[in-house]
This record gives C-alpha cells, sequence and structure tokens, in this order.
C-alpha cells in the first residue's frame, strides 16, 4: 500500500509538472498588444534648433525652464492574428500635449497593416495638411541579434540592432513567445514579435506596456487602412523623392520631418 502511494503521488506531481511546463511554452498567434510611444520632446528641440539661432536658443531655454513635460506618451494597439498586423493610434491628441503638434503632423500617428505572408505593408500617414497611402513590400532590415534579454510585459525578450535608413540605429526586443514576426511602426523580420524598440539617436522608444489573447482578434477586421477622398497613394520611394525636394532646405528640421515621415 505505501508503494502504491508513493506512486500515485509521483504520477500526480509528473503530471503537475508537465501541466505547468505546458503552460509556459504557451504560444500566442492572435492577440492585442498597448504601445507606449515616447518621444522626448526636449532632447529633439535642443538636436534641432538649440543651435540654429538666436530665436530657436531662446525657444529652446523658456521651454527647459516651463513646467511642460520634456518627454511625451501617446498610445497605440497593434491587433495581430497568425501573419497579419494592424497598428493604429489611440491616443493622437496633439493638443493635450505642448510641442507635440509639430512633431505629430510629421506621420505621428500612423496606421499600418502589415502581411507577412505576402511581404507587403500598407501605411497611412498624414504629413501636416496632406495624407499619403503608402502602398509597398516589407522593409528589408538586416538584424544582427544578440544574447542580451529583459523582461516586457511579462514575456522574455532578446535583443537585436540594425540601422535603417542608411543611418538610424534601431535597438529591438523581441519575443519567441508571438510567433508573428511583426513589431511597431514598420518594424519585422525577426524571429517573433517586437515589443521593444528605440530609436536612442533619435529620441524616441515603443515599449510594449500590455499583451491580451482576449477577446479573440478577428481575422477580418485585420485589414489594410484606408484614406480620405484626397488619400494619394504612393510607394514609399515616390513619397522619399516628394519629400527631399520639397524639404532638402530646411536643414535639421526637413531631415527630422524626412526621418518621422519614412519610418
Amino acid at each position: 500500500m505505501k508503494k502504491i502511494i508513493q506512486y500515485s503521488l509521483m504520477a500526480i506531481g509528473l503530471l503537475v509538472f508537465t501541466t505547468a511546463s505546458s503552460q509556459n511554452a504557451l504560444f500566442l498567434n492572435q492577440g492585442n498588444i498597448t504601445f507606449q510611444k515616447t518621444t522626448n520632446v526636449l532632447a529633439i528641440l535642443k538636436e534641432n534648433m538649440g543651435d540654429d539661432n538666436v530665436w530657436g536658443a531662446k525657444m529652446v531655454e523658456a521651454y527647459e525652464k516651463s513646467s511642460n513635460p520634456h518627454s511625451a506618451v501617446l498610445t497605440f494597439n497593434l491587433a495581430f492574428n497568425g501573419n497579419k498586423t494592424l497598428y493604429t493610434p489611440v491616443e493622437t491628441d496633439a493638443a493635450k500635449i505642448p510641442m507635440m503638434e509639430f512633431l505629430l503632423s510629421a506621420a505621428g500617428n500612423n496606421t499600418v497593416y502589415t502581411d507577412l505572408d505576402s511581404a507587403k505593408s500598407s501605411s497611412l500617414k498624414n504629413i501636416f495638411d496632406e495624407s499619403f497611402l503608402v502602398n509597398d513590400s516589407l522593409r528589408k532590415i538586416r538584424w544582427k541579434i544578440t544574447d542580451e534579454t529583459r523582461m516586457i510585459a511579462g514575456f522574455q525578450c532578446r535583443r537585436a540592432n540594425a540601422i535603417v535608413m542608411d543611418s538610424i540605429y534601431v535597438v529591438a526586443f523581441y519575443t519567441d513567445m508571438i510567433p508573428t514576426s511583426g513589431g511597431p511602426e514598420s518594424f519585422t523580420g525577426l524571429p517573433g514579435m517586437i515589443l521593444g524598440l528605440a530609436l536612442p539617436h533619435k529620441h524616441m522608444t515603443w515599449f510594449a506596456s500590455k499583451v491580451s489573447a482576449s477577446p479573440p482578434v478577428d481575422p477580418a477586421t485585420l485589414v489594410p487602412p484606408k484614406g480620405k477622398r484626397k488619400t494619394e497613394t504612393i510607394s514609399r520611394k515616390a513619397l522619399y523623392e516628394r519629400l527631399n525636394k520639397r524639404l532638402k532646405d530646411w536643414g535639421k528640421n526637413g531631415a527630422l520631418i524626412m526621418q518621422n515621415s519614412l519610418l
């Protein structure tokens, strides 16, 4: 009888261990991810206006001494199901955030649809008084995966680095517990979902604050965005050429607008 009890306890322990291991190894194939996009407004002002002229320097000094927040945080949602994702703004009221109106006016509230199977994306971008629907292939990013890890929104993530748009240094943290190879904005291409993203030299970060699998995401709701009547459909290259022609004499501010618009 004693041996029977021992074997029974061992069997129960093995069952509990197996069940716990299965739960820990759970992969999410669909869900919603809440991202907080943080922009260091003061750092951008210093970099783009602080040394251009006396007026710019005074503006930066006044902002630094004011009670206005030095950083602004906006909320986005990334819905995903299998190999389709839809990234949409949740809070984009620039009037609530001092100095953010200019930054948001340069594609700060993008809606981005990604189809990883076809390697295509569709991005709705509002750039000042114009609206563009950018349909193109996914950006090809040469990621270098490192051994560094960190926890983000309850998921163990691994770090990867890359350079995009020839000069912008990117740090990403992805989890292979969410197999979808997506991420915020147009950042994709890692062996799992990107839950953390930073452009250190551009003073912007995107980090997941919540991941939820309930309620389930209906794949029928993951569709490309539609622009308004005056929205122009364009490729990424054509948008670059259009902006470069208009902003080539704008100095640092022109470069900032180009960067935000083409991410």
